[in-house]
C-alpha cells in the first residue's frame, strides 16, 4: 500500500537537496556543521523530506517533526476522489451537465450524483449513503435511499424530454443512428409497462420493453423510450419511429436482427423511406438462391476481395414479397473452414449415438436431417442408417456464407459489414445497462420511481459508454483490454485528503492510472482541481 504523504510545509533554512537515481529530489536538515581532523569543513545532515512539485516547499516525514518539534497534522477525511472526478468532467465534456441544469433545474447536479453511483458501483440505491460517505463529489452533494427514490419520483416527464430533445440534437449533428430493443425484468406489479412477454432473457418474470438508439461513430446512446412487456417489437416499431421524429431524429439506419425480417415489418419500413441492414435468414428461399448465383459469379474472384477483411462479397438485387432490396453476399474461408470441422464432428457424434440405438422409431430430426434411417426388421426393430451425402454436400456448399441486405444502393459491402458490426455498439449498450449498471432488474415498484430511475441510467449508461470506446481506442495494450469495471476500481484509489488545518491534498497519480487518463484524455492536473 502507498504511504500517505504528508502536506507540504514551508521550506526550513539550512538545508541541501539531493537528487536521487529516480529523479526524487530529497531534502536535508543540517544540524552540525565543523571541521573534521584534516582541517576541511564539513557536516551532519539527516534527511527530512523531499521537495514539492513546486519546487520550493517541503513534503516532510517524521524527521521533520522529530526536529522542529511540530505536530504531525490530524487526517480530518480521506475519500475516493479519481472515479467521480472523471465522471463529473465527462459530463461537462459531452455538455450532459449543461443540459442537465437546463432541464431539471436545481436537481441536475442529483442526477448528476446518482448517475456517478450507478457508474462507479450499480443501480442497488440503497448503498448510496455509503457512497456519499466515502466519495468526495462535487458541490459536497449527498444522498441516501430516502432521498434517492423521492429524486427519481420527482424527475418529471417534460424535464426528462427536454433533456431527450437537447441530447439528441446534440448528436444527430454528427452521425447516423442505430436502433435496438431489449427487455428489463422486474418482480414488482406496480409499474404499468411491466407485463408478461417474450423475456429476451429466458427469465419467467413480467418485463419492460426498452428501444434505444445509439450513435454509430461515438458508439453513444442518443435515445430511449419503453412500452409494454408484452408488445411485439415489430408492432412498437411504428411508435418508436414517430417519438424518434418528434424529437428531431432523422437521420437513422436501423441495424437489425434476423428475427426482424418478415413481410409486414419490411414493407413498413420500405413505405417509410427508412435506411436499415440486416441479416438475412438462412432459412429463406432467397438465401439459397443468393448462394447458388455467387457461387456461379466466382465470389471468391481476387476482383471481390474485401480488402483488410479476409472476405469476398458480391452484391446482388433481391425481392422478399413486394419489397426490393440489395444483397450483400458474404464468403469468408475461414468460417468456412471452421464450419466443415464442426459439421464433421457433428456427423461423427451423431453416428455414434445411432450405433448404440436399437430402433428408429421417431429419431429427432437432427438424425434425419444427415443420415439416412431405416429399419431392416420390424419385428425386432433393428436400425441400419448410412450418411446421407446430398444433405451433407448441400450444407458444406453453404459454410463460410452470409448474407446482409439493405436498402440503399449507393453503399458498399464493405461499408454494410461494418454499420452491420454497429450493432454490437448496441449490444454492448445494453449488456453495460443491464450487467454493469445492474438493470436486469428494476428493483422499483412505482411507475414514477422507474421511469426516474431509467432516466438516471440512461445518463450513467452514456457515460460508462464513454469510458469503455475511450479505453478501448487507446494507444497502450493494457489499458485498450482494460474492462471498465477495472479502470473505475483503479481510479477509485486515488484519495482527496484534507487535514485538520484545512489543507487538501491528493494522493500521488500512478503510472496505471496516468494511462487511464491519457486514455480519457484527461490531464490529472484538470482532475485533481475539480471542486
Amino acid at each position: 500500500m502507498r504511504r500517505r504523504e504528508n502536506p507540504p510545509v514551508e521550506m526550513p533554512a539550512k538545508t541541501t537537496v539531493k537528487k536521487a537515481s529516480n529523479g526524487t529530489v530529497y531534502v536535508y536538515y543540517t544540524t552540525r556543521a565543523y571541521r573534521n581532523a584534516q582541517g576541511k569543513p564539513t557536516s551532519d545532515e539527516a534527511a527530512i523530506g523531499k521537495l514539492a512539485p513546486d519546487g520550493v516547499s517541503l513534503i516532510p516525514n517524521q524527521r521533520y517533526f522529530d526536529f522542529f518539534g511540530h505536530d504531525r497534522p490530524i487526517v480530518a477525511e480521506s475519500k475516493a476522489f479519481g472515479a467521480s472526478g472523471v465522471v463529473h468532467l465527462l459530463a461537462k465534456r459531452l455538455k450532459i451537465k449543461d443540459l442537465l441544469e437546463e432541464a431539471c433545474g436545481p436537481l441536475a447536479g442529483l442526477v448528476l450524483l446518482a448517475a456517478s453511483y450507478m457508474v462507479e458501483e450499480d443501480n442497488v440505491m440503497c448503498h448510496i449513503a455509503d457512497y456519499c460517505d466515502e466519495t468526495f463529489t462535487s458541490g459536497d452533494l449527498r444522498l441516501d435511499s430516502q432521498s434517492t427514490s423521492e429524486l427519481f419520483q420527482a424527475l418529471s416527464l417534460h424535464e426528462r424530454s427536454s433533456f431527450l430533445s437537447s441530447w439528441v440534437r446534440l448528436r444527430q449533428a454528427e452521425e447516423y443512428i442505430a436502433y435496438d430493443v431489449t427487455s428489463l425484468s422486474t418482480y414488482s406489479g406496480g409499474i404499468e409497462d411491466a407485463e408478461w412477454g417474450h423475456n429476451r432473457d429466458g427469465e419467467d418474470l413480467c418485463q419492460i420493453n426498452l428501444g434505444m438508439f445509439v450513435g454509430e461513430d461515438t458508439h453513444l446512446p442518443v435515445y430511449y423510450a419503453t412500452y409494454q412487456g408484452s408488445v411485439l417489437d415489430k408492432t412498437h416499431l411504428a411508435y418508436m419511429m414517430e417519438s424518434a421524429r418528434a424529437l428531431g431524429i432523422s437521420k437513422v439506419r436501423f441495424v437489425f436482427d434476423r428475427g426482424f425480417v418478415t413481410t409486414d415489418n419490411l414493407a413498413y419500413v420500405n413505405e417509410q423511406h427508412l435506411s436499415f441492414i440486416t441479416a438475412l435468414p438462412a432459412h429463406l428461399k432467397a438465401y439459397k438462391g443468393l448462394l447458388d448465383e455467387a457461387g456461379a459469379a466466382d465470389i471468391s474472384s481476387s476482383r471481390n476481395a474485401v480488402l483488410g477483411q479476409g472476405l469476398y462479397a458480391l452484391r446482388l438485387p433481391v425481392a422478399i414479397g413486394d419489397v426490393a432490396l440489395y444483397a450483400h453476399v458474404f464468403f469468408s474461408p475461414q468460417k468456412k473452414a471452421l464450419e466443415e470441422l464442426v459439421l464433421y464432428a457433428k456427423v461423427e457424434r451423431l453416428e455414434a449415438e445411432l450405433t448404440k440405438m436399437a430402433s428408429s422409431k421417431k429419431l429427432p430430426k437432427k438424425y434425419t436431417d444427415l443420415f439416412c434411417v431405416s429399419d431392416i426388421d420390424g419385428t425386432q426393430g433393428a436400425t441400419t442408417f448410412t450418411r446421407d451425402y446430398e444433405k451433407i454436400d448441400a450444407r458444406l456448399r453453404r459454410a463460410g456464407f452470409f448474407v446482409l441486405v439493405a436498402t440503399n444502393n449507393t453503399i458498399s459491402s464493405e461499408e454494410v459489414l461494418m454499420t452491420y458490426r454497429y450493432k454490437d455498439t448496441i449490444e454492448k449498450a445494453f449488456s453495460g445497462m443491464k450487467n454493469h449498471l445492474d438493470f436486469n432488474r428494476m428493483r422499483t415498484h412505482g411507475t414514477l420511481t422507474t421511469d426516474g430511475k431509467l432516466f438516471v441510467g440512461f445518463i450513467a449508461l452514456i457515460l460508462r459508454s464513454q469510458i469503455r470506446t475511450a479505453l478501448s481506442a487507446s494507444n497502450d495494450k493494457d489499458v485498450k483490454k482494460m474492462p471498465v469495471t477495472s479502470a473505475i476500481r483503479e481510479l477509485r484509489k486515488l484519495k482527496r485528503i484534507t487535514y485538520s488545518s484545512g489543507e487538501v491534498q491528493h494522493t500521488v497519480v500512478t503510472k496505471t492510472q496516468r494511462l487511464v487518463l491519457d486514455a480519457l484524455g484527461i490531464d490529472s492536473d484538470e482532475l485533481l482541481a475539480v471542486r
